[in-house]
């Protein structure tokens, strides 16, 4: 199985040492409350509907049922920081209401499963939904790998050495060694190569097979690097010119089609970021990666 890109802890399967994203987590959740129902119809179909003699739903069902429930607990605790707000108001309102259900012995033979079992897939079909807007996940996440970035040259003296050479070499450098770091976080990088054409930034190659993509990261998203000396406004026409050249919309599911990166790589930070532009339901947003950040303190002096 391909480990995940995010560095969080597994909650199925961890004495493998498997790592899982949020998306296949959640999968792996869905298919158990799927399967709990399942069994769950087929033991109402051989027993018509009572109790059995030897403890099924007492046993087997009803803990089965309560397991889930601490899982999707779990999945909160991991994976909350990746949903969007109406994904995690979702699994709170759920967790929140009904965590006196799901207390282990508090229930009761058939009607305390069928209880359960219509709340967890009635939650299953909602959480479900509201995941979809990948859109809005690809964006919080991307942004906080930006956020990532930035702080980890403030606090790793090898990363801002790296950094401060990839500068020095020029936008290429800054452009592999950025979308290294963002698929760390589970974000393929790409630059527009022309319309509807991509670039890989690592390769350096036309990005023809999504394949590698879709099975490796959980979105697509256009950046533009550009490094920026004493010629910021320039620079930041060019990025937006480049950007622009790929066009609307988007080819792949799991491409965020709402937001291009426009990242400004400058020694210290820009006093003056340009303000995003919005075109055609296209936000082009402006990053500044200062790659040698004098702290604020110094600035004010």
């Amino acid at each position: 199985m391909r480990p995940s890109l995010f560095p969080y802890p597994l909650l199925i399967g961890q004495d493998k040492g498997f790592l899982l994203s949020w998306r296949t987590e959640w999968k792996a959740i869905s298919d158990r409350i799927e399967g709990l129902l399942t069994a769950g119809q087929f033991y109402v179909q051989v027993w018509q509907g009572k109790a059995s003699k030897n403890g099924t739903i007492r046993n087997v069902l009803l803990p089965h049922a309560v397991s889930i429930f601490e899982q999707i607990k779990k999945y909160k605790e991991l994976y909350s920081s990746n949903l969007s707000v109406d994904a995690q108001s979702s699994i709170e309102q759920f967790i929140s209401n009904n965590a006196t259900h799901f207390t282990a012995g508090n229930t009761k033979e058939i009607d305390g499963l069928r209880e359960l079992l219509v709340r967890l897939v009635s939650f299953c079909a909602e959480f479900t939904f509201k995941l979809s807007n990948i859109q809005e996940v690809a964006k919080r996440i991307t942004e906080r790998a930006f956020e990532h970035l930035k702080r980890s040259i403030i606090a790793d003296e090898s990363i801002k050495s790296r950094w401060i050479d990839a500068f020095n070499r020029g936008e290429l450098y800054c452009e592999k060694l950025g979308a290294a770091h963002l698929l760390l976080h589970g974000i393929w990088a790409f630059k527009a190569h022309a319309v509807r054409e991509r670039t890989d930034l690592i390769l350096g190659e036309p990005l023809m097979d999504l394949s590698i993509v879709e099975s490796t990261a959980e979105a697509l998203v256009l950046t533009e690097w550009k490094v920026v000396r004493n010629d910021l406004n320039q620079k930041a026409k060019e990025a937006y010119a480049q950007a622009k050249l790929y066009g609307e919309g988007s080819l792949a599911g799991f491409e965020l089609a709402g937001y291009r990166y426009l990242v400004l790589v400058s020694e210290d930070r820009l006093k003056e970021i340009p303000s995003p532009i919005i075109e055609s339901e296209v936000t082009y947003k402006y990053i500044n990666i200062p790659v040698n950040p004098s702290t604020p303190s110094a600035k004010t002096r």
